[in-house]
Formats: C-alpha cells, structure tokens, sequence
C-alpha cells in the first residue's frame, strides 16, 4: 500500500512539472494508465480547490474596501 501512495505523489509531481503527457508518465513509471488518470483528478481538484480559496480571499478583500 505504501508504494502505491509513493507512486501517486510521484505521479502528481510528475502532472504538475508539465513536461510529459500523461501517456509517457505511465510509461515512465510503469503503472496503469488508471493510476495516471487518477493523479490527474487528484491534481485538477486540489487546483480547483485552491483557486476557489483565492476567489474567497478575494472576495473578502474587495467587500472591505468598499
């Protein structure tokens, strides 16, 4: 089970670098396209989650200066 969530770090590091398809990370780390696909999820929801924080912030910011 470790290794697993070792490879999905790795996966998401790999995701956020930009610099290979998802296609050659499977490749490159030898797993399941699934596993692939399932960083990806993981990376596009904590992206979403963070920008959703900033639109939040933000929000609080402008309603204070006005």
């Amino acid at each position: 089970m470790a290794r697993l969530k070792d490879v999905m770090v790795e996966l998401q590091n790999e995701i956020y670098r930009a610099e290979l398809t998802l296609e050659q990370i499977a490749v490159k780390y030898d797993v399941p396209m699934d596993w692939v696909d399932t960083a990806f999820a993981e990376v596009l929801e904590q992206a979403y989650e963070d920008y959703d924080m900033g639109d939040v912030f933000l929000n609080e910011f402008v309603e204070e200066d006005e």
